[in-house]
């Protein structure tokens, strides 16, 4: 398994297993960007898991990201990508599981509780000094 083959290898630092000054994290967020990331949203992986239809972008991986960001000191990306995040909102302010930056549509289950607290949990973050 490559470094950003699933997107919850940036939780190894928000959770403390690692400092966010461990080269190996900022390599994991430039992998993420690289292979996982696809405008204002990253997907969780992409490789064929056998399960119909077509998967977008998880919008908690995105709250890992702006997070991650938040971490190494990128802060004006992760600014960029929360203002990204929360244009994803419906008219009446909810957030899905999934986004399709193709398509430009929610995915998946609306509302999304776990979306709602990345959003949360990332607003947390860069209220932080």
């Amino acid at each position: 398994m490559r470094t950003a083959d699933h997107s919850a290898a940036l939780f190894v630092a928000l959770s403390g297993l690692l400092p966010p000054s461990d080269p190996r994290f900022a390599s994991t967020v430039s992998a993420v960007e690289r292979e996982l990331r696809d405008g204002p949203t990253v997907y969780r992986y992409r490789y064929e898991d056998g399960l119909p239809g077509i998967e977008g972008g998880f919008n908690i991986c995105t709250s890992w990201l702006i997070e991650s960001y938040v971490l190494l000191g990128r802060r004006a990306d992760a600014e960029e990508l929360f203002a990204q995040y929360l244009a994803l909102a419906g008219p009446t302010g909810l957030i899905a599981e999934e986004y399709d930056p193709g398509t430009r549509l929610a995915l998946g289950n609306v509302p999304q509780a776990y979306s709602h607290i990345g959003l949360i949990n990332a607003a947390l973050r860069l209220a932080r000094p």
